[in-house]
């Protein structure tokens, strides 16, 4: 039996129950055509890899994403290759992940589409930094080839840029360490003990209960790493020196959660649609999740003190989605001031954006209650009058899914919301 027939049986076997996943990797010393320089891993934060099989000699790789399940859609895939030889290319076999996931309605579940696995073009570096784009893959069926030629011997090697919960500690603290007007706390610790990491950032000697408070959370779906990319880029307008800036830190007091399914995240699992329920859908009396029950508590917080002014939950979208998509609660949903008020606040979007995707958002025809489990429509029920909150997500399946093209995005969002305040 040649490697690539011990895998498949393998991977079979595996999704028939009969074999835990450790998320090591699978040897193939039994192959003539393994280097024994030639590595591939993905048993660090944040990794998710099933290895199919691998061919050293062609530097070929076929992995899965190796999420549990039950954890989160498993979709979500992140590896390193030791050993590579400069002399030719890699290649990346990626083959989607089509696992059966419960959905919001009560007992239906339905196949993960393959597309989600298979982003158009992955991510790379050479130094875990620095993260770029692959040219465009090309797709067979349910599998997705990347080919490259990365002039290192180490590569790692992602579904998107990963945004790590190590990067997140990193990102909150050089913030902290770097400006006296931003404070890092953390906003609980999660289910398996892990800090979720946060920052408040306010200039200046205004009172606190005279500045309008923003709240700002991104990643509540551990796969979609563009939306806390986004967190970074918002953060990093806001510090820097432009006048709307300057003006928004020194006259509002801004929150900023960069991670909250921690867990999930650090793991490598997908988060969305986990058990015993997805982080979104979790906003309600009881949360399961602590990230969820601390955020609510200091919005609640804030809606006492009649100041909490605007709530965004920041996402990744769908794979066909090409442009930024705003979810809208319908105006029988929010507070008496707020229908004007987040049109406004639309208004100064399309000025950033252009144009965006308008989603209304209402309860679903089948199992309506689960609307109010979200968190902008939780977050209206107990809000203020004026209070306005938004899902928006940033499309991650283009040419602009990197680094520099989501904070350009959390900078735009920014931008609005500096906008926005300084009209009131």
């Amino acid at each position: 039996m040649n490697l690539f027939t011990f895998s498949a049986a393998f991977f079979l076997l595996l999704l028939a129950g009969g074999v835990p996943y450790t998320g090591t990797v699978i040897p193939a010393a039994s192959d003539s055509r393994q280097s024994p320089g030639f590595r591939v891993s993905s048993d660090f934060e944040n990794g998710s890899a099933l290895i199919l099989a691998i061919d050293s000699v062609t530097q070929t790789v076929r992995i899965t994403p190796a999420g549990d399940a039950t954890r989160g859609m498993p979709v979500w895939w992140h590896l390193r290759i030791d050993g590579i030889s400069l002399e030719k290319p890699v290649t990346l076999e990626v083959v989607a992940n089509e696992a059966m996931i419960h959905t919001d309605v009560p007992g239906k579940t339905v196949k993960i589409p393959p597309a989600v696995s298979l982003p158009w073009q992955a991510s790379f570096s050479i130094n875990k930094r620095e993260w770029f784009h692959t040219e465009t893959g090309v797709r067979k069926d349910n599998v997705m080839t990347y080919r490259l030629t990365p002039g290192a011997s180490t590569l790692w090697l992602a579904w998107g840029p990963p945004f790590t919960a190590g990067d997140a500690v990193d990102f909150i603290e050089r913030t902290a360490r770097e400006y006296s007007f931003a404070r890092a706390f953390t906003l609980c610790l999660s289910r398996e003990k892990r800090p979720v990491h946060a920052l408040r950032i306010s200039e200046g000697d205004k009172p606190l209960l005279q500045r309008p408070a923003v709240w700002v959370q991104a990643r509540q779906h551990a796969w979609e790493c563009g939306s806390s990319w986004v967190a970074t880029g918002f953060c990093g307008w806001l510090t820097g020196n432009d006048e709307a800036a300057r003006w928004l830190r020194q006259n509002a007091d801004l929150f900023i959660v960069p991670i909250m399914d921690i867990d999930h995240v650090a793991t490598g699992d997908g988060g969305k649609n986990a058990l015993p329920q997805d982080h979104n859908r979790d906003w309600t009396a009881a949360p399961h999740w602590s990230e969820v029950a601390a955020a609510q508590q200091h919005i609640l917080r804030l809606a006492a003190e009649k100041r909490l002014a605007v709530f965004l939950d920041l996402h990744n979208p769908g794979p066909a989605a090409q442009k930024q998509a705003v979810y809208v609660t319908g105006n029988e949903y929010i507070g008496a001031e707020a229908p004007l008020l987040q049109e406004q606040f639309l208004g100064f979007i399309t000025e950033q954006f252009g144009s965006f995707r308008r989603i209304e958002s209402k309860p679903p025809a089948v199992n309506p209650q689960i609307f109010y489990a979200v968190s902008e429509p939780w977050v209206a029920a107990h809000g203020n009058p004026h209070t306005i909150g938004f899902c928006i997500e940033t499309p991650w399946n283009t040419a602009q899914g990197t680094v520099e093209g989501y904070k350009t995005a959390g900078e735009k969002i920014a931008r609005a919301i500096a906008a926005y305040l300084k009209m009131r």
